[in-house]
């Protein structure tokens, strides 16, 4: 008979699994030389163009994803 630790061990190990799953699906930006929020020309290689515009955006989708967008 399996104890509390180890229910509690394959429930924090399919936890971690559902959430990589999820992570795997989810779309990701591409850096194509522009800003994903300002849309202001940076280097390529970078998605942002400073922290306040990293910070919007994601503050943007995770409103979208209340509002279940």
């Amino acid at each position: 008979m399996s104890d509390v630790a180890d229910r509690a061990e394959w429930r924090i190990a399919k936890d971690i699994e559902n959430a990589m799953a999820r992570a795997r699906k989810m779309p990701q930006l591409v850096a194509d030389g522009h800003c994903h929020y300002c849309d202001e020309q940076i280097a390529h290689g970078f998605l942002f163009c400073n922290t306040d515009c990293r910070d919007d955006y994601q503050s943007e989708q995770e409103a979208k994803r209340c509002a279940g967008r």
